[in-house]
């Protein structure tokens, strides 16, 4: 029977791991090869993983991020995910991040960095129990 899994599948087992667990199992990996224990890292939660956020846990990222970054950001976000933080942003912040969306084109790369600058600030606040990703809807948190 051959692997069928990779970065992507050993990120998502990963993810779904307690805190300390996760820690442990990255330590580990970190000791034999700290290049995959960084890409593994920064696989566990991508950008389109903040529409599990809740509304108040997207008002604390925002506050921790510049807003243009994240209007940059959603030229190519999912409409779900667009829609998703735009609807649950304070309106001062909505307006900011919806004239970067209308405003001129933007190269590629300058849109990818500022996913890659939000998605560090989340990984912080992930580790330090700030923010969580509830991919399982069937569970809420309050």
């Amino acid at each position: 029977m051959k692997f069928q899994g990779g970065v992507k599948a050993a990120a998502k087992m990963l993810a779904g791991l307690s805190k300390s667990a996760r820690e442990a199992v990255l330590e580990t990996i970190s000791k034999k090869d700290p290049k995959m224990a960084e890409v593994l890292h920064k696989s566990m939660y991508t950008f389109d993983d903040l529409q599990f956020l809740t509304p108040m846990m997207m008002i604390e990222l925002l506050r921790s991020i510049k807003i243009s970054d994240m209007g940059l950001a959603l030229r190519i976000a999912s409409p779900e995910l667009k829609e998703h933080i735009l609807k649950n942003s304070p309106r001062g912040m909505r307006q900011e991040m919806e004239e970067i969306l209308l405003g001129p084109p933007q190269l590629a790369s300058k849109v990818e960095e500022a996913q890659e600058r939000i998605m560090v600030e989340v990984r912080i606040k992930i580790d330090k129990g700030q923010l969580i990703i509830n991919k399982d809807s069937s569970e809420t948190y309050v």
